[in-house]
């Protein structure tokens, strides 16, 4: 569990849950997010107090079962460890394990992800994490053990790899110096990114006009080509569950050895927005809310 100071701190390092962010390897951080957090551009959705509370109440259970299950003994690490090399790499590490040159990192997981940790698997975010802590603290080995759905419990082994490790800190190094320092923003853009460019560029100025280049022509064609695509597609998938429908007919469910299907009636109460407007403007006003945002649009020059 962190401290509020190791908490503030965090904006000055790139720390073991930035790592798969910086490669673009993180389901939930994308290089542009950390780059953003860093330069103080962007703040990060403030976790839910509750869930954030029984996290670390469960990590002590994560790592008491550990010990349990091993015959191992772990200790707390309080203080943030730092890279030799580069102040600016940074790990907070859940335990260390006592009269070994290893570290423990505790999880804790939805039953429905239960199959990201099936047999050797461990989610890829948490190998770079793991990593980038052996490579900080010097360590040889790293283990980490999940409680799944509060009715299952695993442990497992991650094995230094100093060529992968180099390749992690090598790319760290880049990306810190290259676009956090100079404040020149990643151009590893994800689909994830569209809250934190909004919060980036809120506002455009009024008949300005760049001149992007072939860079940008490209991909445009490129969204041409997908966006056809994805209304043959959608025609496609459209056709195919009406033929569905077609073959239900008045039944509400069908079943194949592999399928359930269904096709049930639901009623839903929506408001009439322009009724609303015209007979209750009063209503409408003091209900209604404006919003700001910016659309994007792609057409050929005519």
């Amino acid at each position: 569990m962190l401290t509020e100071k190791q908490l503030e701190e965090r904006i000055n390092y790139l720390g073991s849950s930035d790592a798969a962010g910086v490669l673009g390897l993180s389901r939930w951080k994308t290089p542009l997010e950390v780059w953003a957090i860093k330069t103080r551009q962007f703040e990060p959705k403030e976790l839910d107090s509750e869930a954030v509370e029984l996290g670390n109440e469960l990590e002590d259970y994560v790592a008491r079962r550990f010990m349990k299950k091993t015959g191992k003994k772990v200790q707390r690490v309080n203080e943030t460890l730092y890279h030799p090399d580069y102040p600016f790499l940074a790990a907070n590490v859940d335990r260390r394990i006592v009269g070994e040159k290893s570290v423990l990192e505790c999880k804790v997981t939805s039953a429905w992800k239960a199959s990201e940790w099936r047999g050797e698997e461990i989610p890829q975010e948490y190998i770079i994490q793991v990593l980038h802590q052996m490579a900080i603290g010097g360590f040889t080995k790293g283990y980490i053990a999940v409680l799944i759905g509060n009715q299952d419990f695993k442990w497992k082994e991650i094995i230094r790899d100093e060529k992968v490790i180099k390749d992690i800190i090598r790319k760290e190094v880049y990306f810190w110096q290259e676009f956090v320092e100079k404040r020149q923003m990643p151009m590893t853009i994800k689909a994830q990114d569209g809250d934190v460019l909004y919060a980036l560029y809120p506002k455009a100025t009024e008949e300005s006009v760049i001149e992007l280049g072939d860079d940008a022509s490209r991909i445009c064609e490129s969204i041409d080509s997908l966006e056809a695509d994805e209304k043959v597609l959608k025609k496609e998938i459209d056709e195919q569950k009406n033929t569905l429908k077609a073959m239900l007919t008045t039944y509400e469910m069908g079943v194949t050895a592999n399928y359930k299907i269904s096709w049930k009636n639901q009623e839903e109460r929506r408001i009439d927005v322009e009724l609303l407007k015209k007979e209750e403007p009063g209503l409408y006003e003091k209900y209604s809310k404006l919003t700001s945002k910016r659309v994007l649009r792609v057409s050929v020059k005519k």
